[in-house]
């Protein structure tokens, strides 16, 4: 949570610093679209005894959706800075348990978006690249097995779109992402395991300036 503290600070003194741009320099964000966690392999430890179960587990996931909205504001025409909630879910088999359900996750990220020139008629296509820092947790609701869940872990995420000005104030936008959390031990009363979580993520969205 350290690196979301660090960049809202960054975030509120840019915004007091930074001149007005045409339009509106604060923005709100939408968006949705197709999350595909990466398949991955750990080993269950029953935590009474601290020994791995005989048989290697994981998860295999299929593909998902991602939810978000973020707030921004944009210190000049190029940069841009924003706080963003998302939340991804996705239906994933708990490997030789014979056991599935769905693995979500809630994260808080804070986000620096470079806009390059604009192309096309009156420059309206706009490509972009975009980089964040956060925090994330991982839940994981298996049918034959207890929930197995872990609390807020580093995060980060590298993101390129292009946007489309449809008006002054409205921007379609589509991109795609790499997401991911470091290493997280998930857990129950009974047993526990460590594993990353990453994700490719297909997005559309809306975003209208002020």
């Amino acid at each position: 949570m350290a690196a979301v503290a660090v960049a809202a600070v960054g975030f509120g003194a840019g915004a007091a610093s930074a001149q007005g741009l045409g339009g509106g320099d604060f923005y709100l964000k939408g968006f949705g679209g197709w999350t595909i966690p990466q398949n991955e392999n750990f080993d269950l430890t029953d935590k009474a005894t601290g020994t791995k179960l005989p048989v290697s587990s994981g998860f295999d996931y299929d593909t998902g959706y991602i939810l978000g909205i973020a707030g921004g504001y944009k210190l000049n025409p190029n940069v841009g800075l924003e706080l963003e909630y998302a939340y991804r879910n996705a239906n994933a088999d708990l490997k030789n348990y014979d056991s599935r359900g769905d693995v979500s996750s809630n994260a808080i990220m804070a986000n620096a978006i470079y806009t390059f020139q604009g192309m096309g008629p009156n420059g309206a296509f706009k490509p972009y690249l975009g980089a964040g820092l956060g925090a994330a947790d991982i839940n994981a609701a298996e049918s034959n097995a207890a929930k197995l869940s872990a609390g807020f872990n580093f995060a980060y995420q590298v993101i390129t779109g292009v946007g489309y000005d449809i008006s002054p104030n409205v921007t379609l936008n589509g991109e795609v992402r790499y997401f991911g959390i470091a290493d997280e031990t998930i857990d129950n009363s009974d047993f526990k395991a460590k594993t990353p979580y990453n994700t490719f993520d297909a997005l559309v969205g809306v975003t209208y300036h002020f």
